[in-house]
């Protein structure tokens, strides 16, 4: 791949749409929620008005404010990327830097929570916000960038740099200070598995479980885990 990213409106056009979709929505369904309710036709008033209006600001506020958060870092950042040449460069606020794939020290993406379906499938609802995303990339000599995706579209597919790690949280503003460890999607994938072993084998007497540890090599790794983590839980009970 080799591509150039910069500063472009599709996140803004997300943010509008999810709005449009949300106006659209109450014009619709008020209507009919009064009429089943009161069994009376619905009249817009002064109050109704000033109900919404601050509903749609507590829903868009947090958004718009991440929203100029990533303008602010990123209005005069460019990014090219080829792979082929295994190299990375970045303008940032008229100075232009090259580095090499091979030199980044860790890459971590910032998702929202709802992205989070694809490692446990637990069914979140997406927000107005679930797309906001940035990636925090850092090379060996110090450098470090916060790449939102007012630049890139690419934070929700499969990372372009090996050993990429996630951080999931309900609002991805930028945070520089976050020292929270970020996880791989194996890791995560196993311990959602160990935890529903956990669950799975509860009920199980002492001697099912002693017979799981016994026969470690016939048992997956996280089933075996599981049941070390129970006879733990016992013991200390």
């Amino acid at each position: 791949m080799k591509k150039t990213f910069e500063h472009n409106n599709k996140l803004l056009k997300i943010l509008l749409r999810e709005n449009i979709y949300f106006v659209i929505g109450t014009i619709i369904i008020t209507p009919i929620y009064y009429y089943l309710r009161k069994g009376e036709q619905f009249v817009l008033d002064l109050l109704f008005v000033k109900i919404m209006s601050v509903i749609f600001l507590i829903y868009n506020l947090p958004n718009f404010i991440i929203y100029l958060d990533y303008y602010k870092e990123n209005k005069n950042t460019k990014i090219n990327i080829d792979t082929e040449n295994n190299s990375i460069g970045i303008v940032e606020n008229g100075i232009s830097k090259q580095y090499k794939i091979t030199e980044i020290k860790s890459s971590i993406y910032h998702l929202g929570i709802y992205y989070k379906n694809r490692i446990d499938n637990a069914m979140r609802w997406k927000m107005i916000n679930s797309d906001l995303a940035y990636w925090d990339l850092e090379f060996k000599n110090g450098d470090r960038y916060y790449i939102s995706n007012l630049l890139v579209d690419f934070l929700h597919d499969n990372p372009i740099v090996d050993n990429t790690k996630y951080r999931f949280r309900m609002f991805q503003y930028i945070n520089k200070s976050d020292s929270k460890e970020a996880v791989e999607l194996k890791q995560v994938e196993e311990k959602n598995r160990t935890e529903k072993f956990v669950e799975k084998f509860q009920s199980k007497s002492e001697s099912e479980l002693n017979e799981i540890l016994n026969n470690k090599s016939k048992y997956q790794k996280e089933a075996v885990k599981a049941v070390e983590i129970i006879m733990k839980n016992k013991n200390v009970g």
